[in-house]
């Protein structure tokens, strides 16, 4: 799906030349490697950057940012001259074989093939390199069963959204990207949920939606489409939307003129009023589910 199984082999002709433990028995200074998917989009980057610094503030460890894969490819002139990185990179790196310890601390809102598949794959041709001194651990998204706080700040910058809009009683759709796993599409169903009974009854509408979805019907848990939704609710009426983005960063989806921007404009354009929401990255209870996971690690 990432394409990147040719790097493991590029990982074992560098890591065959690593050294020998360097902390000598010493435990070493613990860093957070923050992973999202990575992107080319310099507004993401410098948002992960921000929630990185603030994440390194509160928890009194070094949090470093990454993406999976793409983000060291951008400029560092369009990202105030600090080149970005990614795991693709890294792991490629010099500095891969002088780190002993990596923390992935997952951006991700549920079990991604980013983090059940490639990472922890690529994490273990790693550590094997050097078995005895290297080790890491990739620790949960964002999303866990029971726990509503996603669903809160997905409510909270709704209805942030409608007061700023003006709108009086918005028909409001949640959507994700769309995914060929059901149990990533079960984690937008369950905040969907929960968001749906929290909003009550000052909107017109509520539903879940993808961003775009694979062909076969062994991928209709996805729909409805977000362009399928909001011409349905045309032909019913409705004239005002919230497009509440399930989404943690402004990358080429849900960024300025994104796919998400251009799926709207023609609806637009035929005189409906849509409004999208901030995305939910930057959110304080997003945060405090990631210092959550820190401590937990930390404790456990």
């Amino acid at each position: 799906m990432f394409g990147l199984r040719p790097i493991i082999s590029t990982i074992l002709s560098i890591s065959l030349r690593a050294n020998p433990c360097s902390s000598m028995g010493k435990s070493q200074n613990m860093e957070y490697f923050l992973i999202d998917n990575g992107s080319l989009r310099p507004g993401s980057i410098l948002q992960m950057r921000k929630i990185a610094a603030r994440l390194s503030e509160v928890s009194g460890y070094t949090v470093r940012p990454f993406g999976l894969m793409h983000s060291h490819k951008v400029d560092p002139a369009r990202l105030n001259n600090r080149p970005a990185h990614s795991m693709q990179e890294f792991l490629l790196s010099q500095e891969a074989n002088e780190v002993e310890e990596i923390r992935a601390l997952s951006f991700f809102l549920g079990p991604s093939l980013a983090i059940t598949d490639w990472l922890p794959e690529n994490l273990q041709i790693w550590k094997e390199q050097n078995a005895d001194c290297r080790n890491f651990r990739i620790l949960a998204p964002l999303y866990k069963s029971g726990d509503d706080r996603l669903a809160r700040a997905m409510t909270e910058l709704c209805r942030e959204q409608i007061k700023s809009s003006g709108f009086e009683s918005p028909a409001v759709a949640m959507v994700d990207h769309g995914t060929p796993l059901p149990e990533v599409n079960q984690v937008r169903e369950d905040v969907g949920q929960q968001m749906k009974k929290r909003m009550g009854s000052g909107i017109a509408r509520f539903s879940t939606c993808a961003m775009e979805r694979r062909p076969g019907p062994q991928y209709d848990f996805n729909d409805p489409l977000l362009e399928n939704l909001l011409q349905k609710w045309m032909n019913e009426g409705i004239r005002e939307v919230v497009v509440s983005q399930f989404f943690l960063l402004p990358g080429r989806h849900a960024g300025p003129g994104g796919d998400l921007a251009q799926i709207c404009q023609p609806f637009i354009d035929q005189g409906m009023k849509i409004c999208r929401t901030e995305n939910l990255g930057s959110h304080s209870l997003v945060e405090e589910i990631l210092i959550d996971r820190i401590r937990s690690d930390q404790a456990g």
